[in-house]
């Protein structure tokens, strides 16, 4: 079976139920051999489950903060999520873009996996509008 590793998107938009798209959440998605579906995603250390509670975070670190302290963000450090996802997830049904096909892709997916050891370990601060997972359309 051949392999596939590619991104998909979700609206990040605090209030999607508004209809205005702010930014995307992007996920790295590697499909093995085997037809299993592995992930990888950057997220928040701290989430908000509500939106009022995302958006004053958002506000306090996108407007209120200088950018001088790497550790003041209400929403803590960017982290590399994996999650190995039961074969029953259909993905065809989100937009995609295609990073690589072929017939064996561990060795580039174990890469990304170190990559994001790398990020865990460094403590990068999580920016919701710059640095984390979120694209701008």
């Amino acid at each position: 079976m051949t392999e596939r590793i590619f991104l998909t998107y979700t609206n990040a938009t605090a209030v999607p139920y508004q209809g205005t798209t702010l930014g995307h959440h992007a996920v790295l998605n590697y499909i093995d051999a085997d037809g299993r579906l592995h992930t990888l995603q950057g997220m928040p250390e701290n989430k908000f489950e509500h939106n009022f509670p995302k958006l004053r975070a958002f506000i306090k670190e996108e407007v209120g903060s200088s950018g001088a302290s790497n550790r003041d963000s209400p929403f803590g450090t960017l982290r590399a999520h994996l999650d190995d996802r039961k074969d029953d997830v259909d993905v065809s049904r989100q937009p995609y873009t295609t990073v690589i096909e072929g017939n064996d892709l561990k060795r580039q997916w174990d890469a990304t996996l170190k990559f994001g050891d790398h990020v865990n370990a460094t403590g990068y601060e999580y920016r919701p509008d710059r640095r984390g997972s979120s694209i701008r359309p």
